[in-house]
């Protein structure tokens, strides 16, 4: 298959050819991962949710299950990858609201109070620290932001040393999670 390659791994507007087994074993929530976020957000019981970075919705769907009844809305720029996620979401009888289209077209378009804001995409620290800021606004007070792969370069995790020293209620680092409560 052919995908559209966005974020800290593209050059420009590119695509690739790959399979989808090399997509999952590449960058779809493994399972472990997928329990700690599981736990973390059934612990809280969010009702209002965005996650940016879609993938295979793997990860989405642990959202789900953790909360199957909450409003969990999903933004990913590559089409491809949002026509299989959509797929997984379907297979387990999931209602996730999909938004195609890069974060800084999308996210205008949506509107907060969010309880959570699972941040799971283009991984550049510059990214990182730049939608925790146009979505600080949007967290509800008490809400979380939870930031996915802190230590995937030294450029996310200088970003990451650098978000959390705002004036936070709490903040965590755990496994591949950074974790900033407002």
């Amino acid at each position: 298959m052919e995908v559209e390659e966005f974020g800290a791994r593209s050059h420009g507007d590119s695509n690739r050819l790959t399979t989808l087994a090399r997509l999952t074993r590449r960058a779809a929530t493994p399972p472990l991962k997928g329990t700690y976020l599981y736990l973390f957000v059934r612990a809280l019981k969010p009702q209002r949710l965005l996650e940016l970075g879609t993938h295979l919705g793997i990860g989405t769907l642990y959202l789900h299950a953790a909360v199957p009844t909450a409003e969990i809305h999903t933004i990913e720029a590559a089409e491809t990858l949002a026509i299989y996620a959509q797929r997984h979401f379907a297979l387990l009888g999931a209602s996730i609201k999909r938004h195609i289209g890069r974060f800084a077209d999308v996210l205008p378009t949506l509107s907060g109070p969010w309880d959570l804001i699972y941040i799971d995409g283009d991984h550049r620290g510059s990214a990182l620290e730049a939608y925790i800021a146009q979505l600080y606004p949007a967290l509800r007070d008490g809400g979380w932001f939870v930031c996915d792969d802190i230590y995937w370069s030294w450029d996310m995790w200088h970003s990451w040393k650098k978000v959390r020293q705002g004036g936070w209620r709490r903040t965590y680092a755990f496994y591949p999670f950074g974790f900033l409560q407002k």
